[in-house]
């Protein structure tokens, strides 16, 4: 989808200004006052162009039905119940596994269909009995094995739907889609870890609310949890909020709560209400992000904290200040930890803007990295960047969507969208050997509206990208897309 020629301005401020008339797209990164290097003349960089040997002509897609999240919840919750989630997960061999709450689907690393996988390339995810289940994460350990964690949600037997009552639930698939029954009973672990019930206004609610939010496998492939547990209803300011205890889970290999870490294997943090995102660390020690209890308008706490955790669940006294570091984003960031163990922030700030912010393994802010350890990016409005990942290069990925108003007085309010994908330099400056001097924009064809959820850089630096697609071309009206792009030198 070509649009109008990029132009690049150069001023005193601001080192990289790409500006896509055509695209509704464009790219500010104020940065050190070195510019990234330019292809070399006469020769055409592939970075950035689609892989044709991934898919059909570098794209695949995967039709996915829409989902429903069950009750609704008439609480400000510090948690999701976010219905339709869907999440990519890479897997041995090159493999890549997405999933929603319904069902896995396999790809194999030439983005073909993995006809082995399941039942033709798919596997069902049976929701457990009387209730519902909303997808938070999926991971695959190093036997192949996908696990797909998230919150199980009983159905109400009346016309009057459950605001708050939940369980974590586990469930794990051999590396052929079948079930593994020697994982926690038949397969699935529903868990409320010990959680009391929530005390509400009117007294002790009946049932616990647990909220889980990722789910990463350790070297030991030893599952790692992370969410939240509602410990009380109260008022705040305009609305009745619930308030949440964070927590970190760790099973053992059978399913079972790992007795070596934690307290009989959960870890929980009373002044944080909820660990989101997780990954590892290069030291192998577990990073997430957290969240404060905090009511509108107070400012004497950190919304935001980044954690970690030592392999016996305590904190890491090594990464920030006992463990932990507050940091003040307007929106929670997108983390990943680089090759190097630098860890990589995407975050929102006013005015539609993004920031990304490069710290040390420590935790430290990383001054080598834009002017002070931050690169800002500006777009225009209905686009933006909602996922990051970097290379061994050290080179920053930023994928998300761009979207333009659809043109006619029948489509007045109307937009669509395309994946739109950005690179970085180990700097901060923006790669303009990269796409369009720095930019691609990939769209799947027709009447297609896409939004890329998810980046991964695989083998040889191939970068695959992953979101949601509503299109025609696919029998559900919408799914999950893939593109693979090259990254070039």
């Amino acid at each position: 989808m070509a649009g109008e020629k990029p132009m690049v301005k150069r001023t005193w401020r601001t080192v990289v200004c790409l500006v896509f008339a055509a695209a509704a797209c464009g790219l500010v990164a104020t940065a050190p006052a070195t510019a990234a290097k330019k292809p070399a003349a006469g020769k055409q960089s592939q970075a950035g162009k689609l892989d044709r040997g991934f898919g059909k002509d570098g794209k695949a897609l995967a039709p996915f039905a829409a989902e429903d999240a069950g009750s609704t919840v008439k609480y400000v919750m510090p948690f999701e119940f976010t219905a339709g989630r869907l999440i990519m997960a890479p897997a041995p061999g090159g493999k890549t596994v997405v999933a929603s709450s319904t069902k896995i689907v396999r790809f194999l690393a030439n983005g073909k269909l993995d006809r082995g996988f399941g039942a033709g390339g798919s596997a069902t995810i049976e929701r457990p009995a009387g209730a519902s289940f909303v997808l938070a994460g999926v991971a695959v350990d190093s036997q192949g094995r996908i696990l797909v964690g998230g919150s199980a949600r009983p159905q109400p037997a009346s016309s009057i739907p459950d605001p708050m009552a939940s369980s974590a639930m586990v469930r794990r698939f051999a590396a052929n889609g079948s079930v593994d029954t020697g994982f926690a009973k038949e397969g699935t672990l529903v868990t409320d870890f010990g959680f009391k019930p929530p005390t509400v206004p009117t007294g002790r609610y009946p049932a616990a609310a647990v909220g889980l939010r990722s789910l990463v496998v350790d070297a030991q492939d030893r599952p790692l949890l992370t969410g939240g547990s509602i410990y009380k209803v109260a008022r705040c300011t305009r609305s009745e909020d619930a308030y949440s205890h964070g927590f970190v889970a760790r099973l053992t290999d059978g399913g079972g709560l790992d007795p070596s870490f934690g307290a009989g294997g959960v870890r929980e943090i009373v002044d944080l209400s909820s660990f989101e995102q997780a990954g590892f660390l290069s030291s192998g020690a577990l990073f997430a992000v957290g969240t404060h209890n905090r009511c509108e308008g107070e400012t004497d706490k950190p919304r935001l904290v980044l954690a970690s955790f030592g392999p016996e669940g305590s904190p890491n006294p090594s990464f920030g200040f006992a463990g932990f570091r507050a940091i003040e984003p307007e929106g929670t960031p997108v983390a990943t930890v680089a090759p190097s163990g630098k860890i990589v922030l995407l975050r929102g700030v006013g005015n539609g803007g993004q920031v990304v912010t490069r710290l040390l393994p420590n935790g430290g802010t990383d001054r080598s990295f834009g002017r002070t350890g931050s690169v800002r990016l500006g777009l225009p409005g209905g686009s933006g960047f909602t996922a990051v990942a970097v290379d061994r290069q050290g080179r920053i990925v930023l994928a998300g969507r761009a979207s333009k108003p659809l043109r006619g007085k029948h489509n007045k309010g109307l937009r669509r969208s395309t994946f739109l994908l950005g690179r970085l330099d180990a700097v901060g400056t923006v790669d303009r050997s990269f796409g369009s001097a720095g930019i691609v924009r990939t769209g799947f064809g027709g009447k297609s509206s896409s939004r890329a959820t998810q980046v991964i850089v695989g083998a040889g630096g191939r970068i695959l990208v992953g979101g949601s697609v509503s299109t025609p071309a696919l029998g559900t009206g919408g799914g999950f897309a893939l593109a693979r792009y090259l990254p070039g030198r």
